[in-house]
């Protein structure tokens, strides 16, 4: 006599999390961009570092970061467009169960194709430049290959708790790409420490081979970007839990 398997709702919805992602072509597509976008680069010429070459090799996670913030809004947006998110709680009635599926399902799938990304970035960026110091067998480029994926992963994540904070896609990708692409060069100097702590510059810091000067260090800089990620996620949810559907 068997012994049936116990049941486990959040499995369960972990499962059907899983099962949406990979087998919905857009997002196996957006997902497929985050290392190939990230490591193509490697092959170009870059000197935006200040003489930093790991940073100059990793200069694709910028390209990169463009995919996983629509990975991150799709995943959300695509189950909630028309009465997508009524049938969810449906089928997942405790709206925290589905909310931490579905966030852990997309950190997951990101984590593994930023780690893909960060490992080809080294390998290329070894074969363009000959450089021993940004390849694989380097212990900091190592620390810039997790540290890829990382950022790679928060930075989804983010995109995720604003597009269910916002619900719409197109705004979701305005506000993300505004707060890590253009806020950091608008800022600049002008905010003196305080522009350090936003999420692009605090988080891109694990990328350098050598830091510049300031309160936060490469794993300090992640941190920064965590909390960042927590407060979008956190929206994400008060608006989630707050609405009818």
């Amino acid at each position: 006599m068997t012994t049936p398997t116990a049941f486990s709702p959040f499995g369960a919805a972990m499962r059907a999390e899983r099962l949406r992602t990979r087998t919905l072509r857009s997002l196996c597509l957006v997902l497929a961009l985050v290392p190939l976008l990230t490591a193509a680069v490697a092959f170009l010429p870059a000197g935006s570092g200040g003489g930093d070459g790991l940073y100059d090799a990793f200069f694709g996670v910028m390209f990169g970061q463009l995919t996983a913030l629509a990975f991150g809004t799709l995943v959300v947006t695509g189950q909630l467009a028309g009465d997508g998110g009524a049938h969810v709680l449906l089928a997942v009635p405790r709206r925290g169960r589905a909310y931490a599926a579905r966030t852990l399902t997309t950190g997951a799938h990101l984590f593994l194709a930023g780690l893909l990304a960060g490992i080809l970035t080294s390998v290329c960026a070894r074969l363009a430049t000959g450089d021993a110091a940004v390849g694989p067998g380097n212990a900091t480029a190592w620390r810039a290959i997790i540290g890829c994926a990382l950022y790679l992963t928060l930075v989804g994540l983010l995109a995720s708790g604003v597009a269910t904070w916002l619900r719409h896609g197109v705004a979701t990708l305005s506000l993300t790409i505004a707060v890590l692409f253009v806020l950091p060069f608008v800022v600049g100097d002008s905010a003196g420490g305080a522009a350090r702590f936003l999420p692009a510059t605090a988080g891109q810091l694990v990328l350098r081979a050598h830091p510049s000067d300031g309160p936060l260090g490469p794993w300090t800089g992640l941190g920064v970007l965590a909390l960042w990620t927590l407060l979008a996620l956190g929206a994400g949810w008060r608006r989630l839990s707050g609405r009818d559907v």
